[in-house]
């Protein structure tokens, strides 16, 4: 019977540990640090580390807190911003070439495509087709730099932050 308890004992007092702070030795042999367990040159110095309890280090905390670091993410926010802006100012462009382009078209009209417009000459039916198309373009390029406005306003505020 006392075998058993002793065994026992035995076995499971290696998973208990009972001490609050570790040991450990660094020397420098040869430049190069070296940990042990034990005291491995003349130099050695002992560090002491204690012995951290995770659930008590974490119980602390509430469970739902979230830790959030706006630098990072009001520099992600900002590089879409950037993004956006290139975007726009892209569609802005493509918008001006597409403009250019029907325009071109519209000044080879000839008389028949004039007279189907209910026009009395040609300059007439070019004139009405042009501002017609000048119109379209202007409102896609002016909502594009209100976009563009927009995002600068965000990107101002996010910058501003602390």
């Amino acid at each position: 019977m006392i075998r058993v308890i002793l065994l026992s004992i035995c076995l499971t007092a290696p998973t208990f540990s009972l001490a609050e702070n570790i040991t450990v030795y660094k020397c420098v042999i040869k430049g190069v640090p070296t940990f042990s367990q034990l005291p491995c040159a003349l130099n050695a110095q002992a560090i002491t580390l204690k012995n951290v309890n995770v659930t008590k280090a974490y119980s602390n905390t509430p469970a739902n807190s979230k830790i959030t670091d706006t630098s990072v993410d009001d520099y992600l926010k900002t590089q879409q911003i950037n993004r956006d802006i290139k975007r726009y100012k892209l569609a802005i462009k493509q918008y001006q070439q597409q403009y250019t382009e029907k325009k071109q078209q519209i000044d080879y009209m000839t008389q028949d495509k004039a007279n189907r417009l209910g026009a009395s000459s040609i300059a007439n039916a070019i004139a009405t087709k042009t501002s017609a198309l000048k119109q379209s373009y202007d409102a896609l390029i002016g909502q594009a730099q209100q976009q563009i406005e927009a995002l600068n306003q965000q990107k101002e505020q996010l910058s501003q932050q602390p």
